[in-house]
C-alpha cells in the first residue's frame, strides 16, 4: 500500500504537514463483508453492516473470534453498547436496541420509529440521543429499553453524530460546517448553548477531559466555488480540537488537516482518543492516528489507507472505529472489519458522567387544536367518510373518529412502520417501511382485511400515491427510486416501471395528483423534477421531461386544483409555479412568499387555501391563495413535533404532526 503523499494534504504556515506517519499495518480481516462501525466494551467487540451485528471475542485483540450474530437490522450506521444494551441507529430504518448480555444469542428487544434518518448515537444514563441528519437530534427515553418513549427533539441543524456527557450535547453538524452544543439536563426541554464553526463539514466527536475533538471532512470553509479550481476544495479533512470548559464560548485550540479530497456517497468522519492519541476515521483517505500529548501541536503518527476497490474505482472507506489493546478495529465500509496494529492504542477508559434526570412528562393542551396522541409517531393520515385513518409508525394504523370527540374505533397491527397511507375506492395503501405496500380491503361494516402487499427485497416503501383515476399507484421505495406499480389486481400488485436519480428521496416526494390528470410528478433533491406519463399509453412512461433545479430536502411538491396551469414547488422559503415544459433557472422564476414566514415545507392545496408543512423545523403555514401571486397568511404555528403534509377534511385542517399527534383544528379554515 502506497504512503499519502504530502503533496495531497494541504499545508498551513509553521506546522508544515509532510508526512502522516508510519504507515499501519492491517494483521486481519473478519471476514463478516462490509461494515460501517465497531464497538469494544471489555473483551467484546460489537461490529454492524449490511443489515448484521456481529458480536466479538477479543480477548486475544488482534485474533477477533465471532461469539454470536443478528441479522435484519437493516441499513446500519453507528453502533453503542451500554450495560449489555447495543443502540444501532439504521437510517431511514430507524433504531434498533438489542440485548447482547448473552454474546452467543443477540436478541433483538425493540425496532425504534425514529423521526428521520437516524443517523449517529449515543447514550447518556436513560436517554438515547439520536442525531437524525436533517432534524437534529431526537432524545428518547431508554430506561425500559423494550419501551423506548421520544422525548423531544434539538434541531441543531444536520447532525451526523453526537455525544453527551454530563447534561451536555454536542453535535457535529454536517453542511454549516458547526460544532453545536446543547444544555440536556432536562431532556424533555433541550436548549442550544452555542454553535461553533470549523473548517470541514461536521461529524464525529471525542469529549475528554475538558477538550472536544472533532472529525471534519468534504470542503474547507474557505471555499468560493464548489469545482476543484478552488484551492478550498476537498479540503475540509481535519481534526479540530476545542476546549470546552464553558460550554457557551468554546475556545478553538489546534487542527490538523488529512489529504485534500472528494467524492460524494460516503460522507462520515469519525474520531476516538485514548491516551495521549487521537484516532481518526477519514473514509477514503483511511484511518491516522495523531499525537495530541502537546494539545496545541497535534502531531500525525501513523496512518492506513484500506485497499482500493476496482469496480469502486476508490479505496474502501472507514466507516467507524473502535480502540483494542495495540489495534484499531477498523470498518471497511466495501470491504470489511480489518484488524490494524496500532502499538499506541489503548482501549478507552470511560470518564465520570453525570446523565440527565427524566422529569415527568406535562400535559400539553393546544388552544387551536384537539389532539389524538397514540403510542406511536403520526405520520400521515387519510379519510373513509368521516373515520381517520391514521398512519401512527410503530403503532400501526388506527381508525379515529375525530367528532364531535376523538375516540379510536380500531387499531391495525402492520408488519413495519405504518409511514403513509391512502384511501381509493374501497380499499385502503398503506405504506409500512420495511414491510412493503400492504392493500386493505374496506368492508361493509367498516372493518378492513388485507387482501395483498408488494415488497422490494430489502428496500422501504416510504410514501404511496393513489391517483383519483386508479389502477396504478406509486412508491417511493428505498433511498432513491420511485416505482409505479399495477393495482388491478390488488391481490397482485405488479411492477410496471422503475426509475431513481441522483439524490436522496428523503420523504414525500410524490405528487399526490396528477397534472392534466395524466401526469405525475417526483422530485429528488439534487436532480431535480421528473415527469411521468401514467396514461397516454399502455403503460405508464417517463416523459422525458426533467426540470433540473436542485431542491432542498425540507421542500415539495403539489399540483394546483381548478384548473390553474402548473406545479407548486416550495424553494427557499418562497414557492414557485412549474410545468412540464418548464426549463428557465428556478432563480428566474416568479417568486411568491409572505415577508416574515418561511414557506419552505411539504405543500398540500385544497381550493384557495395552500398548507405548508415543515418537518425540519416544525412550521406550519396556511396561506390564501385566491390570488396566487399575492399570497396572504391566515395562520402559522411553531410546533415541537415534526408536521408532515397536511390534510383538510370538510372545512377542518387536520395534521400529522409525528410524535405530538395528530392535530385536528376547532374550526374550519378561514372562520
Amino acid at each position: 500500500m502506497a504512503r499519502l503523499s504530502a503533496q495531497d494534504a494541504p499545508t498551513k504556515t509553521g506546522h508544515p504537514e509532510d508526512q502522516f506517519g508510519k504507515e499501519l499495518k492491517i494483521v486481519k480481516d473478519m471476514e463478516v463483508g462490509g461494515c460501517m462501525d465497531a464497538a469494544v466494551v471489555g473483551d467484546r467487540l460489537y461490529v454492524i453492516g449490511q443489515g448484521k451485528l456481529h458480536v466479538c471475542d477479543i480477548s486475544a485483540p488482534a485474533s477477533p473470534r465471532i461469539l454470536g450474530a443478528l441479522t435484519n437490522l437493516g441499513d446500519t450506521r453507528q453502533i453503542e453498547v451500554k450495560d449489555g444494551i447495543a443502540y444501532i441507529t439504521a437510517r431511514a430504518d430507524g433504531m434498533f436496541i438489542v440485548d447482547v448480555k448473552d454474546a452467543a444469542k443477540p436478541k433483538l428487544l425493540r425496532h425504534y420509529n425514529s423521526i428521520e434518518l437516524a443517523t449517529g448515537i449515543a447514550v447518556s444514563g436513560d436517554v438515547a440521543f439520536i442525531a437524525c441528519r436533517t432534524y437534529g437530534v431526537e432524545l428518547v427515553d431508554v430506561s425500559d429499553p423494550e419501551r423506548p418513549r421520544h422525548l423531544s427533539t434539538v434541531r441543531t441543524g444536520e447532525a451526523q453524530s453526537c455525544i453527551a456527557r454530563d447534561g451536555i450535547l454536542y453535535a457535529g453538524v454536517w453542511g454549516s460546517r458547526e460544532l453545536v452544543i446543547c444544555d440536556v439536563q432536562n431532556p424533555r426541554k433541550p436548549t442550544i448553548l452555542s454553535k461553533t464553526p470549523m473548517d470541514g463539514y461536521g461529524d464525529g466527536l471525542c469529549v475528554r477531559g475538558k477538550y472536544c475533538f472533532a472529525a471534519t471532512g468534504h470542503h474547507s470553509r474557505k471555499m468560493k466555488k464548489r469545482d476543484e479550481s478552488d484551492p478550498a476544495y476537498g479540503c475540509g479533512h481535519g481534526l479540530e480540537i476545542f476546549d470546552i470548559t464553558n460550554p457557551e464560548k468554546p475556545e478553538f485550540i489546534s487542527r490538523m488537516k488529512m489529504p485534500r479530497f472528494y467524492h460524494i456517497g460516503m460522507d462520515m468522519w469519525d474520531v476516538i482518543v485514548s491516551g495521549d492519541y487521537a484516532f481518526v476515521a477519514d473514509t477514503y483517505n483511511g484511518v491516522f492516528v495523531v499525537d495530541i500529548s502537546d494539545i496545541k501541536n497535534p502531531r500525525f503518527v501513523g496512518h492506513r489507507q484500506l485497499a482500493y476497490v476496482k469496480s469502486r474505482k476508490n479505496p474502501s472507506p472507514v466507516g467507524g472505529i473502535a480502540i483494542g489493546e495495540g489495534v484499531i478495529y477498523t470498518a471497511g465500509a466495501w470491504s470489511d472489519l480489518h484488524v490494524i496494529e496500532a502499538p499506541m492504542a489503548q482501549p478507552v477508559t470511560p470518564e465520570p458522567d453525570k446523565p440527565p434526570t427524566i422529569p415527568p412528562e406535562e400535559p400539553v393542551s393546544y388552544e387551536k387544536f384537539r389532539v389524538y396522541k397514540p403510542d406511536g409517531q403520526v405520520w400521515a393520515v387519510a379519510f373513509v367518510g368521516d373515520i381517520a385513518l391514521v398512519a401512527c409508525g410503530s403503532a400501526g394504523l388506527h381508525a379515529v373518529q375525530l367528532w364531535p370527540e376523538i375516540k379510536r374505533l380500531a387499531k391495525y397491527e402492520t408488519e413495519g412502520f405504518a409511514v403513509d397511507v391512502k384511501v381509493h375506492e374501497n380499499y385502503v395503501y398503506v405504506a409500512e417501511s420495511m414491510g412493503g405496500l400492504s392493500i386493505w380491503k374496506l368492508g361493509k361494516d367498516g372493518t378492513m382485511k388485507t387482501i395483498g402487499r408488494f415488497r422490494v427485497r430489502g428496500q422501504l416503501v416510504k410514501q404511496v400515491v393513489v391517483p383519483k383515476q386508479g389502477k396504478y399507484a406509486l412508491l417511493d421505495v428505498g433511498r432513491d427510486s420511485l416505482y409505479i406499480i399495477d393495482i388491478t389486481d390488488p391481490t397482485n400488485p405488479t411492477k410496471v416501471l422503475k426509475d431513481s436519480h441522483l439524490g436522496l428521496l428523503y420523504g414525500y416526494q410524490i405528487s399526490t395528483d396528477l397534472f392534466e390528470d395524466r401526469y405525475a410528478c417526483c422530485l429528488w433533491h439534487v436532480t431535480g423534477y421528473y415527469w411521468y406519463d401514467l396514461y397516454g399509453g399502455p403503460t405508464p412512461v417517463y416523459s422525458g421531461d426533467n426540470y433540473p433545479e436542485r431542491t432542498g430536502a425540507q421542500n415539495g411538491i403539489a399540483v394546483l386544483p381548478n384548473g390553474k396551469d402548473g406545479l407548486m414547488t416550495t424553494s427557499r422559503g418562497t414557492y414557485a409555479i412549474v410545468n412540464r415544459q418548464e426549463r428557465r433557472p428556478l432563480n428566474e422564476l416568479p417568486q411568491h412568499g409572505i415577508e416574515g414566514r418561511d414557506l419552505g415545507g411539504k405543500p398540500s392545496v385544497y381550493g384557495d387555501t395552500l398548507y405548508v408543512a415543515n418537518r425540519f423545523w416544525g412550521r406550519v403555514s396556511f396561506v390564501d391563495i385566491s390570488d396566487i401571486e399575492k399570497p396572504k397568511l391566515i395562520d402559522a404555528f411553531d410546533l415541537d413535533g415534526n408536521p408532515n403534509i397536511i390534510v383538510e377534511h370538510d372545512g377542518y385542517p387536520v395534521i400529522p404532526a409525528g410524535y405530538v399527534g395528530l392535530l385536528v383544528c376547532k374550526d374550519k379554515i378561514g372562520k
